[in-house]
Formats: C-alpha cells, structure tokens, sequence
C-alpha cells in the first residue's frame, strides 16, 4: 500500500503560555499543502524500516506502526518503505506527516480502531500528527493536537527553505515569554472569506524572531518574498522554512525563480 504523506504550513503561529509539564500552549491556522513523503507498507511478521535518507530507529513511523498494533490488539507487524521529500527542520511536519501516513495506511488495511482510537495514537506520537491525520485546515490549540476544522482554500503559496535548519527543541528551550501575539481569529475570518489581501496581512508567527537568531537569513527570505510580490510572509512552524503566500500560482512560480540559490524552493 501507497500512501502521500502532506506537509502542512502554519499561516499563524502563536506561543499563549508555557504549561506545567514543560510544553508550550499554541494557537494556529494550519494548513496542508501538496508536498509529500510517499510511506509504502508491507505486511511482515516483525517491525521493520528503511529511507532513502538516514533516521533513527525510534522514528515517528515506527513509533505509529507500534503504537496502532498495540491499540489494535494485533499480532504480526510491518515493513515501512518511506521516501523523503519535505525537509527536515523546515517547520513543515514531516514527520508528523509520515507518521499519520502511517496510521492512514495502517488503518486502511486492518480497519481496527475507531476514529476516536484512531485519532488518541496520533497524539500519543506527536503534537502536530493529529493535523496532519486531519488534514485541510484547521485551528490547532493546546500543544497542536485540538483540532478545529476549516474548509480549506486553493492556496498560491511558495515554500523556501534556507541551508540551515532549526532543531524544535532547542527552539523552545531557548524562546522567552512572553512573546508578540498574530491574530489568529482575523486571519480564519479573512481565511474563510478568501480575502487574500487581509490573510496576507494577519501571516505571523511569535517563534520567528526566536528563530532567526540562530537562522538570521529567515528574515532575508521573508524580506525577498515580501519584494517578490508576496501578499504576506512567515516561518513555518518552528522553521526554518519561510512560506509567502501569492495572488495566484503563476505569481508563486514567477517569484520562486528569484530563490535559485537556495537548497530548498517549492510551489505548495
């Protein structure tokens, strides 16, 4: 079995409040885009991995393709072929997007949880795993993992990424609160409306400038989309990917031609 495992961007990303087990409360407007890691599943009598580009062994996928067989109740196990193409530390989910293909997957085949079940492993292997299980888009609250779901629109967006990227982690343990706070409620108004212009106008995300202390050359992506035409700009995520969100996809294409330079450049 075949499965398209969808990156996702954030057009908002707000940091409300640190919580008493160490996680960070968030708000954002989630949304998926069609760049994807292809996940192929074999029936096999253990649990086995490989990639195209190196992974440590306790890997999202793996974590899911365990954690739904002990859910599930099944014997047995399974050989988990994955393909990257989102880049890591990018802020684009990619793993959280392997690990919902996964589940997907996994559940296409056995059928043998329900959707809430189905839903409760997801968050067990990661905040952002969830959406991305979801997809479309959504307001994501508490760590990632309340989902609100939005009817999603036909996005123009370019995604580019620069050399270095940034270890979530060591992001939140460097951020200090509090932090600048992007409205998040104008930009589901303006998202809903399909009112490009104002959308663009609400993009922020509070981890940026946290971010770009160890990645300055964010800020010059996000400079050169805003030059290139963009209607708005932001990291994703916890980057260091840079998104720009465009009038339309002829717009992104033009735009992305300015980016040559750089190792990672997409129309999501």
């Amino acid at each position: 079995m075949l499965i398209k495992a969808f990156a996702k961007v954030n057009l908002t990303l707000d940091v409300t409040g640190k919580r008493s087990d160490g996680y960070h409360d968030l708000r954002s407007l989630m949304h998926t885009i069609d760049m994807y890691d292809e996940v192929k599943l074999v029936k096999s009598d253990a649990f086995s991995f490989e990639c195209n580009e190196p992974l440590p062994s306790d890997n999202t996928a793996m974590r899911a393709a365990m954690r739904y067989f002990t859910a599930a109740g099944l014997d047995g196990g399974v050989h988990i072929l994955l393909t990257k193409h989102i880049p890591s530390e990018a802020g684009l989910g990619g793993a959280s997007a392997d690990a919902a293909g996964v589940l997907r997957g996994l559940q296409t085949m056995y059928g043998a949880l329900s959707e809430p079940e189905l839903f409760s492993v997801a968050r067990s292997v990661g905040a952002d795993v969830p959406f991305c299980l979801h997809g479309g888009a959504a307001l994501a609250e508490g760590i990632g993992e309340k989902l609100t779901p939005i009817k999603r629109q036909p996005l123009s967006l370019l995604i580019v990424k620069p050399a270095e990227g940034v270890s979530t982690k060591m992001l939140f343990s460097a951020l200090r609160l509090p932090v600048e706070h992007p409205s998040t409620e104008s930009a589901i108004e303006a998202y809903n409306a399909f009112d490009l212009q104002r959308l663009g106008g609400c993009m922020e995300n509070a981890l940026e400038p946290a971010a770009a202390l160890s990645v300055p050359s964010i800020f010059e992506i996000k400079r050169r989309m805003l030059s290139c035409g963009a209607l708005g700009s932001c990291m994703t995520g916890s980057g260091s990917a840079v998104i720009g969100l465009f009038e339309n996809a002829a717009s992104a294409k033009n735009a992305a031609g300015s980016f040559g330079g750089l190792p990672f450049v997409a129309i999501g």
